[in-house]
């Protein structure tokens, strides 16, 4: 109800993020490496990062396996705006391969939008956030319930979503 109610999502520090790899990078075949300053820069960008987690298929059984109490929960579908965030969809490539070539001020969110091809099946959108804050505003557009939610649960989350904004759509996911 956080979501609804206050329109925001959370975004976690990309070290608390599930892939065991994330953030990590290669370096160029036959380079002897980054310097230990460039390294530190890297990691500390990295560090001030903030990284919320969105699909772009709202009909993955997997993901509605993994992610919502084995289709029982509901996936809210927003709106964000890529004026105010650096949004990138995920490129399952593998490690990002950083060199001097592509060094820049964006070089920690780079790293952070490759991951290994095993998470395809995700289709994610990152949106990128820098700062203290923990939270991404966001416009709620819909709620779709898994094929498992039961009608009592659909009909209270209808009934409480309604009252904080009528303009929210609901619909049934698979159908």
């Amino acid at each position: 109800m956080d979501i609804v109610l206050k329109n925001r999502l959370y975004a976690a520090p990309y070290f608390d993020l599930n892939d065991p790899m994330e953030g990590r990078y290669l370096y160029p075949p036959g380079s002897s490496g980054l310097d230990e300053d460039i390294q530190r820069i890297i990691k500390g960008e990295k560090e001030k990062i903030k990284v919320c987690s969105l699909s772009k298929d709202p009909e993955n059984e997997l993901m509605w396996s993994h992610y919502s109490e084995g289709h029982r929960g509901v996936a809210i579908g927003v709106k964000i705006d890529s004026l105010k965030y650096k949004v990138r969809p995920i490129e399952y490539d593998g490690l990002h391969k950083l060199g001097m070539h592509n060094m820049h001020s964006d070089a920690a969110i780079d790293i952070l939008s490759h991951k290994l091809d095993v998470w395809g099946y995700e289709k994610e959108v990152r949106v990128f956030s820098k700062g203290n804050k923990t939270t991404i505003d966001v416009e709620v557009k819909e709620v779709i319930f898994g094929r498992s939610t039961s009608n009592q649960d659909k009909g209270f989350i209808k009934d409480l979503v309604s009252k904080v904004n009528p303009n929210i759509e609901f619909r049934n996911a698979f159908s």
